[in-house]
């Protein structure tokens, strides 16, 4: 028997240790460091020259695009219009899920991600915002 789902029940932890212990023993981390740059370079390569984008963050596997009205002041989309929440949902349609912070778009892409889905979820990404803002 184990009490609440926020006590660090015996279940829940065993399943955590056998989740950490698959990542560490296969590798998944070192894979996910080599990973990294070359899925932020292929969207830097995509995004980086597009009128809309002020800034392309990551850590790890996940990066940020952060949309704006004016690159050179940085200045922000008007809330109501709800850029990275229209976008999220052409790209969700398209099979791809991104995760909109008011306008600042996440990738969080599985750790097992491969390069012919890290170019279909990059491409996907580049349709919807032209879809939405026009590039």
């Amino acid at each position: 028997m184990h009490s609440h789902t926020y006590c660090g029940n015996p279940l829940a932890c065993s399943a955590a240790i056998a989740t950490l212990n698959v990542i560490m023993d296969d590798g998944i981390i070192s894979e996910v460091n080599k990973k990294a740059p070359r899925f932020n370079a292929l969207i830097k390569e995509r995004l980086s020259a597009c009128k809309w984008v002020g800034d392309i963050r990551q850590i790890g596997l996940i990066n940020a695009i952060e949309l704006v009205s004016n690159t050179e002041t940085k200045e922000a989309f008007n809330s109501k219009h709800r850029y990275g929440y229209q976008i999220y949902k052409k790209a969700l349609a398209k099979g791809v899920l991104l995760r909109p912070l008011g306008d600042v778009i996440y990738f969080n892409p599985p750790l097992i991600i491969n390069e012919d889905d890290m170019a279909f979820a990059v491409d996907v990404c580049v349709k919807s915002i032209k879809e939405t803002l026009g590039i």
